[in-house]
């Protein structure tokens, strides 16, 4: 007659709780070996990626303002102040492009900024605009208030506010990356004095990594020619007034 009953099992394999202590001590010590290793490398990695990244926004923006000011008919003028245009003349560097469009706006375009500003029409306001912060690729639309003379006038304040036909933020906040966009044009050298045939404009291009802009911040830099397809000629004196 068979006995029944439960088999032991000898020699079972396996580790103890002491072997398992040491061996995950030992995976610990050996990443943080790589970790230390790997570390410095990742962080290049890192850097160089984002300074990809900040070169490609640059690319892209010196594309799109060489288009733009590529369209420039009539004249061109530069602002060495971005927060007083208004009743002022031109300067032989600045933030600010001003030129008239092909069709028939006066254009300007900056990276410093646009306040929240009503859009008219002639008399009628038809919306409004909101505030573009700095570091922004910004150009701004005016009409012109004196068709067919040389003094090309349009208004920028109306009512104590400021006022323009259309304001369109050329790219999105997120197009940026975190970063800010800083632009300074000026004449090449030997263009002479006002009214004269200007037939390009340098423009120096920067992007920061914070929106103070100071050159501790500084990510990538790039020297861009903006040549213009129409003549124009260099007008310095003043085209924005209080209406």
């Amino acid at each position: 007659m068979k006995k029944h009953g439960i088999r032991r099992i000898e020699n079972k394999s396996g580790m103890t709780l002491v072997e398992l202590v040491v061996s995950m001590l030992l995976v610990a010590i050996i990443m943080a070996m790589v970790v230390g290793i790997l570390s410095p490398a990742a962080k290049i990695f890192l850097r160089m990626q984002r300074l990809q990244y900040a070169q490609q926004i640059l690319d892209n923006t010196a594309a799109q303002l060489r288009s733009m000011a590529g369209e420039a008919t009539q004249y061109v003028k530069i602002y060495g102040d971005a927060g007083n245009i208004e009743g002022t003349g031109g300067a032989g560097e600045g933030p600010v492009l001003e030129f008239i469009n092909p069709e028939g706006y006066a254009t300007l375009i900056s990276a410093d900024g646009s306040p929240a500003m009503d859009l008219v029409l002639e008399d009628t306001k038809i919306g409004e605009a909101e505030e573009v912060k700095k570091g922004r690729l910004v150009a701004r639309y005016y009409n012109i208030a004196n068709i067919g003379t040389d003094t090309y006038e349009y208004i920028y304040i109306k009512n104590s506010n400021p006022v323009a036909r259309a304001v369109a933020n050329i790219f999105t906040d997120g197009y940026y990356m975190g970063n800010y966009l800083e632009m300074e044009f000026s004449y090449p050298p030997g263009a002479g004095a006002a009214d004269d045939p200007v037939t390009y404009m340098e423009a120096k291009l920067s992007l920061y990594n914070n929106e103070a802009r100071q050159p501790e911040h500084l990510v990538t830099q790039e020297n861009v020619i903006l040549d213009f397809r129409y003549r124009v000629v260099r007008k310095d004196s003043p085209t924005a007034k209080n209406g």
